[in-house]
């Protein structure tokens, strides 16, 4: 089982309108327009979700996978109090 707590990244792709479908609602912001057809990562921790870009990734010496994102943008949620679906207890 995946738990899914607040730095865990959830890929979606921005649609060509500039938005996102995130558990049943809609979201967009002016920034996501320059990132259209674009996956993006997003973050979710209950009042607003953190969209960001994957700038690079690569695998360490340790064999480990570092990957390095950019904030596109924060947007609040109308409904607080579930994050990535659920209920926040």
């Amino acid at each position: 089982m995946v738990l899914r707590e607040e730095m865990y990244f959830e890929p979606r792709t921005i649609s060509p309108g500039g938005s996102i479908r995130w558990f049943g609602a809609t979201y967009s912001a002016d920034p996501m327009l320059c990132h259209t057809e674009q996956t993006v990562y997003i973050r979710d921790n209950g009042k607003m979700l953190f969209i960001y870009e994957l700038n690079s990734d690569k695998l360490s010496e340790e064999e480990k996978i570092e990957a390095v994102f950019t904030l596109i943008c924060k947007i609040e949620k109308p409904e607080k109090g579930h994050r990535y679906g659920r209920k926040i207890t």
